[in-house]
């Protein structure tokens, strides 16, 4: 029997569970087929955020059953007397069209951890990540936590589900002509100037580039002492440029 303080204990314990990782556990593999990425967790990520929020987690398997070239099982996840579980499958053996062999890692081992994935996701864990709109505008808005591979990823990402990012976009001026202090009109508006201004941000944080440093680049790359004069072409220079540079440099 579950007395009330065990399912106010479960109730908090779920709602951790349920919150998104901070943006820079996540990662991004192809889907099946090419062309296509998706963001994921890792199994172990999983497993420390089991071990965080609930250190007397417990995990059971069934025996592993084979039907053609898929191994099956079930995993269940026991927190506070309560079990959840789950069905996990995983192919044997995963081949290139050209024949060789992809997979890594015993099939046991892949399955195991599937399992894993699958019944901490009946308890809430990474279960947003179903909602990939969701996860990549998560992560945009959180583009300074990360890497610059992965600002890349969540902007081709963007690209790919067509999601326009309200906040990213840049206020459009009426007068589109060089303003008295010489300097160069306003870009247009798109999407994907915002982020590439997000990512822009994202490396002067890391490289600890002060705004003076940045807006000194700016006037010797550029003679403009601000991003908005800018056109797209040249905002994406200037982020190629920070990425290049060292701190040091940029003086």
């Amino acid at each position: 029997m579950i007395t009330p303080e065990i399912r106010d204990e479960l109730r908090r314990i779920q709602a951790e569970l349920k919150k998104p990782f901070p943006a820079k556990l996540h990662e991004f593999r192809e889907l099946p087929g090419g062309g296509k990425k998706w963001v994921f967790l890792k199994w172990q990520t999983i497993r420390e955020k089991l071990d965080e929020v609930a250190p007397e987690w417990i995990s059971d398997y069934s025996e592993i059953q084979y039907l053609g070239n898929d191994a099956i099982c079930r995993c269940g996840i026991t927190i506070l007397g309560v079990r959840k579980e789950a069905i996990a499958s995983v192919p044997i053996s995963i081949t290139s069209s050209s024949g060789k062999e992809m997979s890594r890692g015993s099939a046991a081992d892949r399955l195991a951890a599937e399992a894993i994935k699958n019944s901490a996701e009946a308890w809430g864990v990474g279960r947003y990540l179903d909602d990939q709109a969701f996860t990549i505008r998560y992560l945009w808005e959180r583009m300074s936590e990360l890497d610059d591979a992965a600002c890349g990823e969540v902007r081709r990402l963007s690209e790919q589900y067509k999601i326009q990012m309200r906040a990213a976009q840049p206020k459009t001026l009426q007068k589109p002509n060089i303003t008295p202090s010489g300097s160069l009109p306003i870009a247009p508006t798109t999407p994907d100037r915002g982020l590439i201004n997000a990512e822009i941000d994202s490396v002067l944080k890391r490289k600890n580039i002060s705004v003076k440093q940045a807006q000194d680049a700016l006037d010797e790359l550029f003679r403009v002492r601000s991003r908005q004069h800018l056109s797209n072409n040249q905002l994406t220079e200037f982020l190629d440029y920070l990425r290049s540079a060292k701190e040091a440099v940029i003086k």
